[in-house]
């Protein structure tokens, strides 16, 4: 079972906290009606950092996927997460009242690819209402997943940081505190890393990089043989950068989109079973 099959279905699993998919956050598969489908494939709309976005349900991981509880009282806890995740949900899906919120944590993958329960994840890619999430969502080796972080991300109002306290690095520091001492600058990504690590130890690090008026994204980067932890950060800066001028915003600019993201891709991106999605050689990130 590869980790990405087993987050698409714990996501959904765990939906059940919105009342309204499946019975039980267990292992073991559930029946995945149309209904789900529908809400997962439908679009939230939110504010971030007085930027509106909009984003289909799936793609948001941190507010609908359950969270571990450290409380003595678990079932208050769960209680008190199903009422904030119901009023989320009512007030996303308004787009006149979009919910105004200080983060977002959103990954983008092949929403559709699920080994556990594989038919009802292949339907939600025709209900998808945008250009962007139907390229990723039947294909692990688009373009716009190459260019963009591995794993989830975050989009934050830069004046909002505190909703990072509880936020750990690797090697223990708040990832608050990290992000207050930046000196963020348009266009350029700030990275700060851990500072007592073991040598041995891979150092990750934090990043971020202003986008618009007050939004600002967030992510995690490393070095690794083929990319220093600060190219990393300004090539994954520049993709979600795009990303949210052009594929989240009120309308969609695709072909904008694409023309950037190209440029972007990981420098050894695989090539799937349909070639090279940018019709040309494979070129490495600028």
């Amino acid at each position: 079972m590869t980790r990405r099959s087993l987050s698409s279905f714990v996501f959904l699993a765990c939906l059940v906290m919105l009342g309204a998919i499946l019975e039980s956050c267990s292992p073991s598969p559930k029946h995945v009606s149309d209904a789900d489908i529908d809400f997962l494939a439908s679009d939230a709309h939110v504010v971030v950092g007085g930027v509106p976005l909009v984003l289909p349900f799936i793609s948001l991981t941190g507010y609908v996927a359950a969270k571990p509880s450290f409380s003595l009282n678990r079932q208050q806890d769960r209680h008190a997460a199903t009422d904030r995740l119901e009023a989320f949900r009512k007030a996303a899906t308004n787009p006149q009242g979009a919910a105004k919120i200080d983060q977002l944590e959103i990954e983008v993958y092949a929403y559709g690819w699920n080994d556990l329960d594989p038919q009802p994840f292949k339907r939600i890619c025709a209900r998808l209402s945008r250009q962007w999430s139907k390229s990723v969502c039947d294909d692990p080796w688009a373009a716009l997943k190459q260019a963009m972080p591995e794993n989830r991300f975050y989009v934050v109002d830069d004046r909002k940081f505190d909703a990072f306290d509880n936020h750990f690095t690797v090697g223990g520091e708040r990832v608050s505190d990290q992000l207050h001492s930046m000196q963020l600058r348009v266009n350029e990504a700030s990275v700060v890393c851990d500072r007592n690590l073991k040598p041995s130890k891979t150092n990750f690090c934090t990043a971020a990089i202003p986008i618009k008026q007050h939004l600002a994204a967030v992510l995690t980067v490393w070095d690794s043989t083929g990319e220093t932890r600060s190219r990393q950060a300004e090539r994954e800066g520049k993709a979600i950068t795009a990303f949210v001028r052009h594929a989240i915003g009120p309308s969609e600019e695709f072909p904008a989109l694409f023309a950037v993201v190209c440029e972007l891709k990981k420098a050894k991106s695989s090539v799937g079973p349909g070639g090279n999605p940018c019709g040309s050689p494979i070129s490495k990130s600028r």
